[in-house]
Parts: structure tokens; C-alpha cells; sequence
């Protein structure tokens, strides 16, 4: 029995409350069917076989706007029980969907059957040839990896804003960069190796020097496909222009046909294809990092600019002074941010039209950020300033703590648009990439699409790149509401295609939300290329169905979540799972963001129902009393939810 048991009449939903359309379906309330379940159990030990509905709830949210119910969650915990888990689900005509950190933006990380976790027991670092390479296990997070190799002087060249929960498997399987990869530091660039498992459970690993040799003889006709498939792109010179220009821009959206002109071996045709891959053609078991030099001397100034074209005039020339970092907030994020401690409270009068860029530079000595910094400061004399309020400075510091509050300013995006969204809205968070030379022109165009489909109009991004970040908050549960953002998502990628030539999908990957318009950005030839592919590798569709490719015109609306209304502490959450590493309980019962995913499915039933009290009857142990109650969680929490507190009231 619980030792303190919740007020169950306080957690259940009011009786008169109509029932979700998104809820957990009465048959799953006693969780997993047979004989999926018994199967699974004597293949892998009952042990690793999640089955109860409080189980399949917790996986079935990430930090997408999706919520797919997985019908069973196994814990792999080695090649051999994926290797099964993949037997298994070719055998039964069954799919099967790999889950890390939970933090993809698409919904790549849900499955509506099988659903694999490789966190739990796939995390590990080992730092090679004094720190310039890393063997990491896909379970570890990005801070982790760069704490080991940062006593060696070296980091990892992929820097997602989520590297605190982010792992890299994730993040090699949707090449995911940050603010400083682009196109030359992302996992499609340093991923030296990896050891991966393919859909038939064949294990390769790429670094090894009879791999074309053993591949083979393991999978004959997937050699031959892969290198009829490289002569026939390499002899199309048009296609191969269109695809070394396409990603001369940040670009994840599809497979990267360049792995066909990059590698001259299936082999490496098949890393490169990996890196980007979203889940859809094999397990990373392992990847080999080359890691970069960590340069610890920096350098930033957060700069003010009376307009968006005064700024996006700007970055170009901070890019040629090696500024490594250039991140763009419009007027409109500036003025949203005042809402987070410790953002100077006078932005909220800055004037509608002013634009600031955060410019980093990092150096390996002191005198060389000396020096940059010298020709920073020379620049700005050059530049149209503005310094209306009191809190800028447009001037460049090496002080860590001023540093810190700048970048904390530039993160701010996401924690002032989350957290004041309305109640009941769900969230996206979306990114897509032009020219660097139209970033102004494409800010504009974008804010007036957002204000004219009634969504709050902010941008934010990685100037330096052309990559454009932009938050929707909208109630999946109302049809109108769903409609408005169908109808901005048509003229959103229509613009970005035909007037930008940009990239729907610039480090967040194709996603269930891109991936009915991959063939506006690539077109009929490269997207049939695509689809031949994923039919070579897993010709059974056994990986992660209608997570990249899907020919159904309005997939993104399929499986948008509700957001009921659950405690206030608890409603801003976004489900991003940046609160998971620092739980104590993750690997026991559950986190904090799956804490209140229950609570929200609780208010998604009807009063009584059997999954309702299922879950209800879970709760006192797997939420309230496992909680350390540490509050460790609320730092980490971009919305600032102090899920520890919360369980203390229940």
C-alpha cells in the first residue's frame, strides 16, 4: 500500500467533465494484450516488459505536440534484445519504435506498438586518443559526453539547447546542430563511426576494416541496392547540384541523398544515411565522435539594433570577424521575455521594431579573445545602435556571469512563450532555414503569417546559419483551433519553399509534422529516392512507420494531444523532458514529466472509468511516494515546475 496515499476525490476528474476524444480506449485498461505481452516476456524476462497502463501512458508523450499510445514498452538492455525485439516484430507483422531522452520535437520518439527504451541502460562515455575522439553509448546525454571530454580539452560538435537531457543517439538520429554545429560541426560531419543494428538484425559496425566485406555476405542484396542506388544519383548531375545545394543550408528534412556522393562504399553510404535517419532504418548502438577543441576563453555582447534588417545586416560581418555563435531575438521575444527572472524588467518598452543578436566568439587563449574582442569592438562603432533602455550595453565582456545572463535572456524564448501559453494549448516548436542573406525578409514574412493566423508573432534563432526558430500554442481539442494551424502550416511551408528555397526542417528533423510536405521542398525524384531507400533497408516497414515519410496529405493533424487542465503548478508544462536527468526516481518508477503526463490522462477520462482508476491506483507509489521531493527538478525545468512540491500537497 502506498505510505501516503493522494486524496483520490482530489485527483479524479469531476463527474460532469466530458471525456477526452484522445483518451486511453477502455481495452487497454488492463495495459498490454495477449499474447503481445506474454510473448515479449518469454523472449526478453518478464522484468524488461512494460505492460500496465500507467506504463504505456508514461511513454505514450514526448516534447512533440503528438501522443501516440505504444501497445507494449520493452527496456532493451543489449544488441542481442534488440536484435530479438526485431526478429520478434518481423515474424509478427509488428512495428517497433527506439525511445531515448523523449526530446525530439516531432514525435519521433512514439510508436503505436512496440516501443523500445534504450536510455535506461545504454548510457556511457569513453574518451579515445586523449580526447580527440568519444565512444559514446546512445543513452548518454550531451552534457555528459562533454563533461568527459572537456578535462581533455575537447567538446562534441553537435549543441542542441536541450544537450541537458538530449541523448545521442537522438541526436545523431536527427543530426540535430544547436547554435554553433551548422553545417560543419553536426553529427553528419563528426560522426566517425557507429555500430549499428538494421532492421533484420544484422549488427554492423562501420569502423571495422572487413565491414563491406562482412556486410556482404550478411546482406547481399542490400549492398547491391546501395550502390545501384549511388551510380544511378551520381550519374544524374542535376540531382546532384540540387542535393550539394540543398544542404549547403542547414537541412535535415529526408534521408541525405549526399551519403550517396560522400561515400564510395556501402559502408559509408550507409553511415551517412544513418545520421538524419529519425529511427526509420536502424538501432545506434554505438557512435564514434571525432571531437573538436574546446575553446575556454570567450567572449559575447548582446547587441541592440533599431530594426530586424539593421540586425540581419549585422550577421554577416560578425560571421567573417569569427563570431562562432550569432542568435537573433525579435522585439517581440525581447519584450516576452521580461517574464523570466532575472531578464531586465525595461525591455517590456522596447520600441516594436527592435532586433538584438547575442555574438559569442571562443578562442584558445586569452590573447586571442583579446583580440577578437578588439575587432568586435571596432565593428560596432560601424553599426546602427540603439540603447533605449537601461539594461544594454552593446559593448562585449568575457565576465561568465554576464555571459550567462545573456545566453539566459536567449533561452528565454521557449520559457516565456511555454509557460504563458493558455491553459489547455499544446505547444510546437518549430525551426526552418533560408539564405542567411534573406533572414531579414524571411522574419518578416514570417511574423505577419503568424499575427495573420492569429498566433502570437515572435522569432528567434540561429542567425548565422538562417535558422529561424517559432512557437504555436493552440487547444488540439478544438477543431477550429486545429484548422487555424493546418491552414498556417500549408502557407508556412509553401512560403519557405517557393519564395526562400529554404529548408522545411533545419536541425529538429522531418518529423510527423513535415513529413507530408517533404516532396514540396525535394521534390518527385529525390522523394521516390527516399522511399526507395527505407524499401532497401527495411523492406518489412518494421522501423518507426509514418514517422519521416507518410503520403497521407494531412498526417500532421493525426495524433495532435489535448492538454487538459490539470493542477495550476503543473498546467505550463510543455512535456519537454528536461527534468528527467536530475530525477532520482527516473530509473524507478517515473519522472516528473511523466508525473503529471498521468495527471493529465486522469482528466482525459470519464468520471470512474476502469483506465482512470487503473492509473489512480498506481499513483500513490509510482508518483507520490517514490518522489524525492528534492525540487531538483524545478531548476531544470524551462517553465520553472516544481513537480517535488506538487507531490508534497497530494
Amino acid at each position: 500500500m502506498p505510505l501516503l496515499e493522494p486524496d483520490s476525490a482530489a485527483l479524479r476528474p469531476a463527474t460532469d467533465t466530458a471525456p477526452a476524444a484522445d483518451r486511453v480506449p477502455p481495452e487497454l485498461a488492463e495495459g498490454t494484450p495477449q499474447p503481445l505481452r506474454g510473448d515479449l516476456e518469454r523472449l526478453l524476462g518478464a522484468e524488461q516488459v512494460l505492460w500496465r497502463v500507467t506504463d504505456l501512458v508514461k511513454y505514450a508523450s514526448d516534447a512533440s505536440p503528438y501522443r501516440f499510445l505504444p501497445q507494449v514498452v520493452v527496456t532493451a538492455r543489449t544488441v542481442e534484445d534488440v536484435a530479438a525485439v526485431l526478429a520478434y516484430a518481423h515474424g509478427h507483422g509488428r512495428n517497433v519504435v527506439f525511445r531515448a531522452a523523449g526530446t525530439s520535437l516531432n514525435g519521433q520518439a512514439q510508436g503505436e506498438d512496440i516501443l523500445v527504451d534504450v536510455r535506461r541502460h545504454w548510457s556511457g562515455v569513453e574518451v579515445l586518443d586523449g580526447g580527440a575522439r568519444a565512444r559514446v553509448r546512445p543513452g548518454t546525454t550531451v552534457v555528459r559526453a562533454n563533461a568527459a571530454l572537456a578535462r581533455h580539452g575537447h567538446v562534441l560538435g553537435p549543441d542542441p539547447a536541450s544537450a541537458i537531457a538530449a541523448t545521442l543517439g537522438g541526436v545523431v538520429a536527427n543530426n540535430a546542430s544547436g547554435m554553433t554545429a551548422g553545417t560543419t560541426r553536426n553529427s553528419y560531419r563528426t560522426a566517425a563511426s557507429m555500430t549499428v543494428v538494421l532492421p533484420s538484425g544484422t549488427v554492423v559496425d562501420t569502423a571495422a576494416p572487413d565491414a563491406d566485406e562482412r556486410l556482404a555476405r550478411e546482406e547481399p542484396e542490400l549492398v547491391a541496392g546501395l550502390l545501384a542506388l549511388r551510380e544511378e544519383i551520381v550519374a544524374d548531375t542535376e540531382l546532384c547540384a540540387r542535393v550539394r545545394a540543398k544542404h549547403r543550408l542547414k537541412n535535415t528534412n529526408g534521408y541525405r541523398l549526399d551519403a550517396f556522393l560522400d561515400g564510395d562504399t556501402p559502408v559509408r553510404i550507409l553511415r551517412g544515411l544513418l545520421v538524419g535517419s529519425q529511427g526509420t532504418l536502424g538501432f545506434l548502438a554505438e557512435i564514434v565522435f571525432d571531437a573538436l577543441p574546446l575553446h575556454r576563453h570567450t567572449s559575447a555582447g548582446l547587441l541592440f539594433f533599431p530594426s530586424l534588417a539593421a540586425a540581419a545586416a549585422a550577421v554577416p560581418r560578425f560571421n567573417e570577424a569569427g563570431a562562432l555563435a550569432v542568435e537573433l531575438m525579435d522585439g517581440n521575444t525581447l519584450r516576452a521575455s521580461v517574464s523570466v527572472a532575472g531578464v531586465p524588467a525595461d525591455w517590456a518598452g522596447l520600441p516594436a521594431g527592435t532586433t538584438a543578436l547575442l555574438v559569442e566568439f571562443r578562442t584558445p587563449d586569452d590573447e586571442a579573445r583579446r583580440a577578437a574582442e578588439r575587432a568586435a569592438e571596432a565593428l560596432l562603432e560601424e553599426l546602427e545602435l540603439v540603447a533605449p533602455v537601461a539594461s544594454v550595453t552593446n559593448t562585449f565582456t568575457s565576465d561568465p556571469g554576464v555571459i550567462s545572463g545573456y545566453w539566459k535572456a536567449r533561452k528565454a524564448f521557449v520559457t516565456a512563450v511555454g509557460g504563458a501559453r493558455p491553459a489547455g494549448t499544446t505547444l510546437i516548436t518549430e525551426d526552418f532555414a533560408v539564405p542567411p542573406e534573406r533572414l531579414s525578409e524571411a522574419c518578416e514574412a514570417l511574423l505577419e503569417l503568424q499575427e495573420r493566423h492569429g498566433f502570437d508573432a515572435a522569432v528567434a534563432g540561429h542567425a548565422a546559419h538562417g535558422n529561424l526558430h517559432f512557437l504555436l500554442a493552440f487547444d488540439a481539442a478544438k477543431g477550429e483551433d486545429v484548422a487555424r494551424y493546418a491552414a498556417f502550416m500549408d502557407e508556412f511551408c509553401t512560403l519557405t519553399v517557393e519564395r526562400f528555397d529554404g529548408s522545411l526542417k533545419a536541425e529538429h528533423a522531418t518529423g510527423r509534422n513535415i513529413a507530408p510536405f517533404l516532396e514540396l521542398e525535394w521534390g518527385e525524384r529525390a522523394t521516390t529516392l527516399m522511399w526507395r531507400i527505407k524499401e532497401l533497408i527495411d523492406p518489412a516497414g518494421v522501423l518507426a512507420p509514418r514517422v519521416m515519410l507518410d503520403r497521407d496529405p494531412r498526417a500532421h493533424l493525426r495524433g495532435l494531444k489535448s492538454i487538459p487542465e490539470v493542477e495550476a503548478e503543473a498546467d505550463p508544462c510543455i512535456e519537454c523532458g528536461f527534468c528527467e536527468p536530475v530525477c532520482p526516481s527516473r530509473d524507478l518508477t517515473t519522472t516528473p514529466r511523466q508525473r503529471i503526463v498521468l495527471r493529465r490522462e486522469m482528466m482525459r477520462q470519464p468520471g470512474r472509468s476502469l483506465v482512470g482508476e487503473n492509473l489512480l491506483a498506481d499513483y500513490g507509489y509510482e508518483a507520490v511516494d517514490t518522489c524525492a521531493g528534492d525540487s531538483t527538478c524545478k531548476i531544470a525545468c524551462p517553465v520553472g515546475i516544481d513537480t517535488g512540491a506538487l507531490m508534497k500537497d497530494f
